[in-house]
């Protein structure tokens, strides 16, 4: 997971799909403190764009346990 001031970059396993990112940015902006998600399934990058209302470390947790929830495994 990589952090700068207004992305939060992840990767994601088991994305095949269009289906799989609507999945996965469905269960992203859901979360709280996110305003939106840009997915890259070939790649298997996911770019979250924080709202600005959670704490930086909290919304990462919130993001690995959005994906997890989803069906999907965020990779180290």
């Amino acid at each position: 997971m990589t952090t700068s001031a207004n992305t939060i970059t992840i990767s994601v396993t088991g994305m095949t799909c269009e289906g799989c990112a609507n999945t996965v940015r469905t269960a992203l902006v859901q979360t709280p403190g996110v305003a939106s998600a840009d997915i890259d399934v070939a790649s298997g990058r996911v770019q979250v764009h924080p709202d600005g209302t959670v704490a930086t470390d909290d919304l990462e947790f919130s993001i690995d346990d959005a994906v997890t929830a989803s069906g999907y495994t965020v990779a180290s």
